[in-house]
């Protein structure tokens, strides 16, 4: 196994790690990520079953999937989820057999995880592509190919590691992306269209953008001509649906193409713009600056050979041409290394341009996020991998360390400028790196919704001595701060196996915040809620205060919270459950 075999396994383990820690350190969700991790709670614990016999047999009678009952603004596809909970199911059939109990936030992490590592196989696959094709140098780099520098990069990012395994339509999407995006670097350009089709039939309908964006250089590069793309389209589309949207539609209890009404709503009605508008310019200004951090500065280096020419140039001044009459002639050598052809390397371009191509669609839609831009960031990473890769071999390169007589050496000094540009690379993914920690220590108070379950469920196990001769029944109300920040059906299913068999728990997500009547209070034995004060006048008092609403004091070199969620007790609610029954 030769160095850069190793650095590949290494940097890829990095990655993995990478993905990994922020799965552990924020295990909890929130709003965006609700409709898949619910339907993957209620598919791996309830299946498919009730919604078959409610199509066919008109069995409707509590059907117990959570979509049906808070449905969301536009349906989503059960693609992502089955395959997630069925998954869970087989990993945990050993358990299952052996009568062992699994707790309910173990699936949900294992759960993650699978997704976690679907993408995580993506990024391998696409860094493998790269150093066999592409990324091929005329001679060995010591120890990190582009492929390694591609997964090192992206390790020392926020938003790619932390969101790999959250259950949005984008991370499915870009799973499968990454898969497109290795084929296309591979030059196996119909497998790349036929991936980019499906990701945008089921999981995300604005991949129509990538797909014109990638699908117009395709032609032009004739890598496809007209009769494929539209072979490609047809067929790929028309088996995507067919896959889908009966299982999508016996869930959703009619019939629908997910994708098709989130397309209708957001882009034919104009409602996505109702979640607020950005400028034109924010994903090329804010966006991506945040997105890459630091590293977005090694993008320009794969397409523009700027220290190459720096190093040349310093060469040329201190060991001159000499004309025929003895002076130096460094005019004619400076205009050639200064021309268009050697100053821009195109072996990139094909894929910059594209995906920079998107990015400027993307960028006439008024309602902007960074997640939608997702699947820009692997070829962007990509580029500065090749521009880090340019930096190595600069510094690594065969020419580097002749004897000074070797009319091919460097000079110590051009060495130095190498070494320096090789340096401040490395200072940019080191110092993106600290910056990601940090964005991780603030993400992980980001949640206050489900810290305050988990506090709730303490509280009662510190408490329920009474359950074991009287039976209770916990009524939660959880109130939309709550719900959006990290209460989900898996942890509500711990909480309820977390106590006593005779504790039963039930939770309400009703708007009652409206209604201030005691009588519609009274019936709930606990409360989280973002409202202390007004409830407070409905007979709960706090027993707990979450923090959350994190931010980074750097004055105070500390990260600042303020309390936003606070778990209520109804007044001498012990007390009346621990009171004798009459009976």
């Amino acid at each position: 196994m030769n160095g850069s075999v190793i650095g590949f396994v290494v940097a890829g383990g990095i990655l993995f790690t990478s993905f990994l820690l922020d799965l552990i350190l924020c295990r909890y969700s929130k709003v965006e990520e609700s409709f898949p991790l619910q339907a993957t709670h209620d598919i791996f614990y309830h299946g498919v079953g009730p919604a078959i016999n409610a199509t066919f047999y008109g069995d409707t009678v509590d059907l117990p999937y959570d979509h049906l009952q808070y449905p969301g603004v536009v349906p989503r596809t059960f693609a992502g989820p089955i395959i997630l909970a069925y998954l869970c199911r087989i990993l945990l059939l050993p358990c299952d057999m052996l009568a062992i109990s699994v707790n309910p936030m173990t699936v949900q992490f294992l759960a993650r995880f699978i997704l976690m590592s679907f993408n995580w196989i993506g990024w391998i696959r696409l860094a493998l592509a790269v150093d066999r094709t592409v990324g091929k140098q005329p001679f060995a780099l010591p120890v990190v190919t582009t492929g390694s520098y591609l997964l090192l990069i992206t390790a020392c990012q926020f938003h790619i590691p932390f969101y790999a395994s959250r259950m949005l339509p984008n991370t499915f999407a870009l799973a499968v992306v990454l898969q497109c995006y290795a084929s296309w670097i591979q030059r196996q350009v119909p497998s790349a269209a036929v991936l980019l089709v499906f990701a945008t039939a089921v999981f995300r309908c604005d991949l129509l953008l990538l797909l014109a964006s990638l699908g117009l250089s395709w032609l032009i590069q004739r890598q496809l001509n007209i009769e494929q793309a539209l072979k490609i389209g047809i067929v790929t589309g028309v088996a995507a649906l067919v896959l889908t949207v009966p299982m999508d539609s016996i869930l959703w209890q009619r019939l629908l193409w997910p994708e098709g009404e989130v397309f209708y709503f957001n882009t034919i009605l104009g409602k996505s713009k109702e979640w607020g508008t950005s400028p034109w310019y924010w994903y090329f200004l804010s966006a991506l600056p945040k997105a890459m951090l630091l590293t977005i500065v090694l993008v320009p280096l794969s397409t523009v050979r700027v220290m190459e020419i720096v190093v040349a140039w310093e060469r040329k001044i201190r060991r001159p041409n000499r004309s025929r009459d003895g002076n130096p002639n460094n005019h004619d050598s400076m205009t050639q290394l200064l021309s268009f052809s050697n100053m821009v390397d195109g072996t990139w371009l094909p894929f910059l341009l594209p995906t920079l191509g998107f990015v400027t669609l993307y960028s006439f839609l008024g309602h902007k996020e960074i997640r939608f831009i997702f699947p820009a960031i692997p070829i962007l990473n990509l580029c500065a991998a090749a521009g880090m890769s340019r930096l190595h071999r600069l510094v690594f390169s065969p020419l580097h360390g002749k004897k000074r007589d070797d009319p091919t050496a460097t000079s110590n000094t051009s060495s130095w400028i190498a070494v320096l540009g090789f340096s401040v690379g490395i200072a940019c993914m080191c110092l993106s790196l600290c910056g990601s920690l940090a964005f991780v220590a603030v993400s992980r108070l980001n949640y206050p919704g489900g810290t305050a379950l988990t506090e709730l469920v303490h509280h009662i196990v510190d408490v329920q001595p009474f359950s074991d001769t009287k039976p209770a029944t916990i009524s939660v109300h959880i109130d939309v701060a709550a719900a959006m920040s990290g209460v989900s059906l898996f942890g509500q299913r711990e909480a309820q196996e977390s106590t006593a068999p005779t504790i039963q728990w039930e939770f309400f997500k009703d708007g009652y915040e409206m209604d201030r009547s005691v009588e519609n209070w009274s019936k709930f034995s606990h409360l989280l809620t973002e409202n202390p004060t007004k409830m407070a006048d409905l007979g709960f008092h706090v027993i707990r205060k979450i923090p959350g609403e994190p931010s980074l004091s750097f004055r105070e070199r500390r990260i600042v919270t303020k309390d936003v969620i606070f778990v209520m007790e109804k007044d001498e609610w012990i007390e009346d459950e621990t009171r004798p029954s009459t009976s």
